[in-house]
């Protein structure tokens, strides 16, 4: 039976706002960092200014709607959506020359540019902890490095209300006083993007890769991948039971979360209709698995300019020569699982056609791409590859140079456009000009760019699969197209056939970039996101607060910690000598990676010790 709601206020006890503190592991530019800063935004007070701190302590009294103290959310005003929180957000890594306005700081010699709203939010550390070794163990080392910033972060701010975490949920039982190590922070709120199990090598957003069946065997390798992978699927979704609220960006995520985590499944209530209706709220507990569609922040985009992208449709469609006034935009990460190469080879069927359709060769009319009639553009738009780019990131640097290399192949590189790491205002308008923005992941897990795009007044042509499907109104707002990687072939000229199509008639590309801005605004924007996430924290808290009671109540004694204790020494004593001997075994038939190996989870076993006893005294 679900427990009555206690307070859901804003402000603490002591008179003070929430304190909410977000974990998350690279801050740069993408959609988790994104939805990272939109949460951050949309828990400050609303009169907070741009040039202002939000760690500061703000006087509740001064906030208009701020929620009472003791106030029943049930009863709390549906106009009420502010949080009016202090925020601190703890990462491993943010770039200044890569990441959103909103965490980025002055410079010193630039004295225009104001710090963004979250700028003095952010706190940096455990940036020495490596990534992955040598291409492995990335999963293991985004664990260790998830596990840093929560130690840190529950040190740092000991008294601070709520904890979100993203990407990974492994340090949640940390957080929530698993082994009754600590009485457990307040509450903790968890934002599932995808399971990081159907996220691995072999797997394309949750489906097997092309490669993967090829690569798999029975060999040594292949069994310690599995054991591998075994361990650490099982202890995400062992983590995610502890979490006292479980966010997921989109019906589809719901859904594979479900099918991958049945455990989970069975512990969580889901809230398939994802109502604010309180009668609703009362029949599915806290800890449900709510969707909260992520959301753009509509204040930092450029509305949409119909006049002038009317006028730069009709240029160029009379233009002799490529311009750039309404060009083709893609807008991604530079990550294989994107599917870029698609929209490349979209495009070479569209040049294709157009260069043999100058020289009057039609003999061929079997041929899918000779179907395509010749669109009212006199000259092919060119085509823009944009995008977050780290360099630091083997994958986004191998992948820009296999799209390079992809479009000399085609011949199409003099019509193409790649920009990586652009600026928030060069994206805003990047997607306000566009004739049309193509969106090629399959399976995306939700996908904000199509949002972006849709509110700049550019219609989108996305897979359909995935997130999109949720966001995309087919023929209303974009087109909706079968691009499955399986095959590229056909899911190549179904694209090609998709843009030809708003190539012969750019005014329906005008009308759906219209429709889409009134749909992004109505259902996508930061008020109806506030709203959503003001529910989701004022339900969480008190689930947290009842853990926390629960924990308070039935403490241990000391006698039964030190028996706790000591149990913990000797299973760590226990992996320490039986797992030393058998790393022993393996060293002296393996290479040096795997004494490397050895030594490292030695390290790690040394560490857990370490912390144990720091906890425990």
């Amino acid at each position: 039976m679900a427990s009555k709601p206690v307070s859901g206020s804003s402000v603490t006890k002591n008179n003070k706002p929430l304190h909410i503190v977000f974990l998350h592991l690279d801050l740069g530019i993408g959609g988790a960092e994104q939805l990272v800063v939109n949460l951050a935004l949309a828990s400050l007070p609303a009169e907070l200014e741009p040039n202002s701190t939000s760690e500061e302590t703000s006087d509740p009294s001064t906030n208009t709607n701020t929620m009472n103290t003791g106030t029943n959310p049930s009863t709390t005003s549906s106009t009420n959506t502010n949080l009016n929180a202090r925020v601190s957000i703890v990462t491993t890594h943010c770039d200044q020359s890569h990441c959103f306005d909103a965490v980025r700081k002055s410079k010193s010699s630039d004295t225009t540019r104001k710090p963004g709203r979250l700028a003095d939010c952010v706190h940096v550390c455990g940036a020495a902890i490596p990534v992955h070794l040598w291409g492995y163990g990335t999963v293991v080392f985004s664990t260790l490095r998830m596990l840093y910033l929560s130690y840190v972060a529950r040190w740092k701010f000991p008294d601070a209300d709520v904890y979100v975490l993203d990407i990974l949920p492994t340090p949640i039982p940390f957080l929530t006083g698993w082994l009754n190590i600590h009485t457990g922070v307040k509450c903790v709120i968890y934002y599932c993007h995808f399971p990081d199990k159907l996220l691995t090598r072999d797997t394309v957003n949750g489906m097997s890769s092309t490669t993967a069946t090829t690569q798999q065997g029975g060999g040594l390798k292949a069994v310690l991948k599995r054991g591998y992978r075994a361990v650490m699927d099982g202890l995400e979704e062992w983590s995610m039971m502890y979490a006292d609220g479980i966010c997921v960006n989109s019906k589809f995520t719901q859904g594979e979360v479900l099918q991958a985590f049945p455990k989970l499944a069975t512990h969580v209530n889901v809230n398939l209709t994802n109502s604010s209706n309180d009668d609703d709220h009362e029949s599915n507990t806290a800890a449900g698995l709510r969707v909260l569609y992520p959301a753009i922040d509509l204040s930092n985009f450029i509305p949409p300019d119909d006049d002038q992208k009317t006028t730069a449709v009709l240029h160029e469609r009379n233009a002799p020569i490529v311009s750039l006034e309404a060009p083709i935009v893609s807008l991604n990460r530079f990550e294989r699982k994107k599917n870029i190469e698609v929209l490349l080879h979209a495009y070479a069927i569209l040049q294709r056609q157009r260069s043999k359709s100058n020289d009057n060769d039609n003999d061929n009319t079997d041929n899918k791409e000779h179907d395509i009639a010749a669109s009212s553009f006199a000259s092919l738009p060119p085509l823009i590859i944009a995008g977050g780019y780290d360099p630091r990131n083997t994958e986004n640097v191998e992948y820009l140079l296999e799209l390079k290399h992809l479009a000399q192949t085609l011949q199409i590189i003099t019509q193409i456009y790649f920009r990586p790491s652009i600026s928030d205002a060069e994206r805003a308008k990047l997607l306000q000009s566009a004739l049309c923005c193509v969106y090629t992941p399959h399976r995306e897990h939700f996908g904000i760019v199509p949002l972006e795009a849709m509110f700049a007044g550019s219609a989108v042509v996305a897979g359909n699969s995935g997130g999109p499907k949720e966001t995309v109104l087919h023929n209303e707002t974009g087109v909706l197209v079968d691009m499955d990687p399986s095959d590229q072939k056909v899911a190549s000229e179904n694209l090609a056939a998709a843009l030809q199509g708003l190539l012969e008639e750019p005014e329906r590309a005008i009308r759906l970039g219209k429709r889409g801005h009134a749909h992004v605004k109505e259902r996508f924007g930061l008020e109806p996101f506030r709203r959503e996430w003001n529910e989701i924290v004022r339900r969480a808290i008190p689930k947290g607060a009842e853990r926390v009671s629960l924990a308070a109540n039935s403490a241990p004694s000391v006698k039964q910690r030190m028996r706790t204790f000591a149990r913990l020494l000797a299973l760590v004593a226990v992996v320490y000598q039986y797992g030393g001997e058998g790393l022993d075994v393996i060293q002296r038939k393996a290479t040096e990676h795997f004494k490397l190996i050895g030594t490292i989870l030695r390290i790690v076993v040394a560490l857990i010790a370490v912390v144990a006893i720091r906890y425990r005294s």
